[in-house]
């Protein structure tokens, strides 16, 4: 066993309460800060434990980690990856672009490995009916790179899902492991239900059994809708990570690049929290059911030890605790009992043998000076987690139950009390709305709402949907680009930085090779399919045509990227890119291109005309339309004031680009925003694109009187 030395950061206040204990052998290390904050009812406070913005070292690329990856290479794993999402209209549709589910965990797998280097380490272990080491932790050297990517090609479906072997396997390549100054983390990815040697007892405890500390946090990936994902979150739980729902084909990488950006970005691993308070306050976590957290009792003082998991750079960790009486219902602090010193004991690890204590206390009588509608928000956040976690009982094995077979108009009281009291209804910043946002916002957002709606919706989707937003919302998580509340977390330029490498990567490195049959279009097309609400886009497969006359994906441009015009070569000012999902795309021979984004199809001995691909498509005799989810892009030229020196050649079909000059009458190409150049690079500006011109949006805003595009979400 390895001897922990301790190092103490200093107390913030002195107690003034000699009846809680107080830490000992103080070091001055200023680094993470822990702050409590008693709220102005007196019946509940706010920890927030707040990390360095950014590694010391300015060079630092990112966190060194040694990553295992888990994969599931059961029989289904060789099924076709539809884009299986809901549409505009909230009818479920599908679409097969001709890979299969382990052809696009192998890409989410190379774009890791892509952006790995020699600081870093990967291991693979592979389970079907047994579970087999691929690879064991190798440094990410040139040549490790290439032998991992032949490793991972070589990956092919076999039969059972024994999902405990490969949790075993994947722990082993840690033996010995341990304390390396790396991110130690296992990553498990499954699509089905363990159906093959699964523990008697239950996982979590044979997980509690087999390891009396484990050396690696256990991150699962439910893949599709036939999961298990009460286990799946119930095992990220009790192995300090965090679980992640992916519905479909294009959320795979969404979902992966911004897990694997939370290890790159760690401040911290083996994170605990520790509050000790005076008899007469009793706190209690407030965001839903838990299976790690423990309290304790003693004469003069009670103690409350809570895992957080790994803490990530610049990103807070904001716990709202209420204070309950014996029955458990919230009460005010009865402060004539024991004293009114709260105190909190961080505890942590930053890879290596030593661990790091850092310590705070808080007389309660003190109100905290946060700003309303910042309690408001975390206040809000515990609310929605604790409404997600009420669908889900807790087992006594410790695993949470995968409820299916419920009917979700029974929680429509419950819902509503929820809309009626939650304080984020009562604010209008960015973080409360996007709360509200998440509940009951316009599709694609308001996706709890949705799921709600339907019994069709909530036991396809729904139920592994819920889990995934309460791990998000619980532990200050963005973990995919879709949804507008988990968004508000990790905007810290380290974290941006490591995201949007690993996004690129996604982008740009060689697509997997499909193994299923080519992609599947819809012959009925209804109108209200093409009624989309995303922006005038291309996907970024389709290829632009440079004005050296070669074409490339769109999604290759950037900022003074030059480009074909019908009046010459034109320089790219700035790339939008909208992360998508469940979006409805028209092809037209090689392009694949949002609904209303004006189009020229030019046909000998005819007239060029504009028009929209939509129409385009209804009036074709094999109509195609793609449900597409993922990036879509849409380019700002520099400026002139040649209607002509806006249009792109793409897939071989003149395509308008944004701020075309355009802005009345009847020429279809007409559009009060999108054709005005100063006010389009004005709100692209707001979303302060890279260096590479490239300006990251989360959609259209649109007038609340018709309806139209008026601007860009940040």
């Amino acid at each position: 066993m390895v001897k922990k030395e301790e190092l103490s950061l200093p107390i913030r206040q002195s107690p003034s309460d000699k009846s809680t204990p107080a830490p000992s052998n103080m070091e001055d290390i200023d680094d993470v800060q822990v702050n409590i904050h008693p709220i102005p009812t007196h019946d509940g406070v706010i920890v927030s434990v707040q990390p360095p913005a950014r590694p010391d070292n300015p060079q630092l690329r990112h966190v060194p980690c040694d990553i295992v990856l888990v994969i599931d290479v059961s029989g289904s794993m060789q099924l076709p990856a539809p884009a299986k999402m809901n549409g505009d209209d909230g009818q479920l549709s599908s679409e097969n672009f001709g890979l299969s589910i382990l052809d696009m965990v192998k890409h989410a797998a190379r774009t890791i490995v892509s952006t790995l280097d020699e600081g870093d380490r990967l291991g693979i272990v592979t389970f079907s009916r047994d579970a087999t080491v691929i690879q064991k932790l190798l440094p990410m050297t040139p040549n490790n790179k290439k032998l991992t990517e032949s490793n991972i090609e070589v990956m092919t479906p076999d039969s059972m899902t024994n999902l405990w072997h490969g949790i075993q396997k994947g722990i082993g390549l840690f033996d010995g492991e341990e304390n390396t100054g790396r991110v130690p983390a296992v990553m498990i990815l499954t699509d089905g239900l363990p159906n093959y040697m699964c523990p008697a007892q239950g996982y979590i405890p044979k997980i509690r059994g087999t390891w009396e500390s484990l050396p690696a946090t256990l991150h699962t990936f439910g893949f599709g809708y036939e999961i298990r994902s009460g286990l799946l979150k119930s095992i990220a739980e009790i192995g300090g990570g965090n679980y992640a729902f992916i519905p479909d084909a294009g959320m795979i990488g969404t979902v992966f690049v911004h897990a694997v950006a939370h290890l790159q970005t760690t401040y911290a691993t083996k994170c605990t929290l520790q509050l000790v308070t005076p008899k007469g306050i009793h706190l209690q976590t407030t965001a839903g059911k838990t299976i790690v957290q423990q309290e304790q009792d003693a004469a003069d003082y009670r103690t409350l030890t809570i895992p957080l998991g790994n803490l990530q750079y610049g990103q807070s960790r904001d716990l709202y605790l209420k204070n309950v009486d014996g029955q458990g219902d919230k009460t005010t602090f009865n402060l004539a009992i024991g004293g009114t010193v709260i105190s909190a004991k961080l505890t942590f690890s930053q890879m290596r043998t030593v661990e790091f204590s850092s310590f705070s206390t808080q007389d309660a009588i003190q109100i905290s000076n946060l700003p309303e509608h910042i309690i408001a928000y975390h206040q809000s956040r515990s609310m929605l987690c604790n409404f997600l976690s009420s669908f889900f009982p807790l087992r006594k094995d410790g695993e949470y139950e995968t409820r299916r077979d419920i009917n979700p108009m029974r929680y429509q009281a419950d819902f509503k009390h929820l809309l009626d009291n939650i304080p984020a209804r009562l604010y209008n910043d960015e973080c409360n709305k996007s709360l509200m946002e998440d509940l009951v916002g316009d599709i694609p957002s308001g996706q709890v709402s949705l799921a709600l709606s339907g019994t069709g919706y909530f036991n396809r989707w729904g139920c592994h949907y819920f889990f995934s937003l309460w791990n998000a919302h619980a532990k200050q998580l963005c973990n995919s680009f879709k949804d507008p509340g988990p968004l508000m977390y990790n905007q810290n330029p380290f974290f941006i930085k490591c995201r949007d490498a690993l996004d690129r990567s996604f982008d740009t490195i060689p697509p997997p090779k499909q193994s299923c049959p080519s992609v599947a279009t819809t012959s009925h097309i209804r109108m209200s399919y093409l009624n989309s609400r995303s922006g005038p886009c291309f996907t970024g497969s389709s290829r632009v045509t440079l004005a050296s006359g070669r074409r490339v994906p769109i999604r290759k441009l950037r900022r003074g990227s030059h480009v074909y015009t019908p009046v010459g070569s034109r320089r790219v000012a700035a790339v939008l890119k909208t992360i998508v999902h469940g979006a409805v795309m028209c092809k037209i021979g090689d392009l694949v291109i949002t609904p209303w984004h004006p189009i020229r199809i030019d046909h000998a001995g005819m007239k060029p005309e504009w028009n929209f691909p939509a129409h385009v498509v209804l009036a074709s005799k094999q109509p195609q339309v793609v449900f597409y989810s993922g990036p879509i892009y849409s380019i700002l030229l520099q400026a002139d004031r040649n209607v002509d020196a806006h249009v792109l050649e793409v897939g071989g079909i003149c395509a308008v680009a944004l701020g075309h000059g355009v802005v009345r009458g009847s020429d279809v190409r007409a559009h009060q925003f999108l054709g005005d150049y100063e006010k389009v690079a004005r709100a692209i500006a707001r979303l302060q694109p890279g260096k590479d011109g490239i300006a990251l949006s989360r959609g259209v805003k649109r007038r609340s009187k018709d309806g139209l595009v008026c601007g860009f979400k940040k």
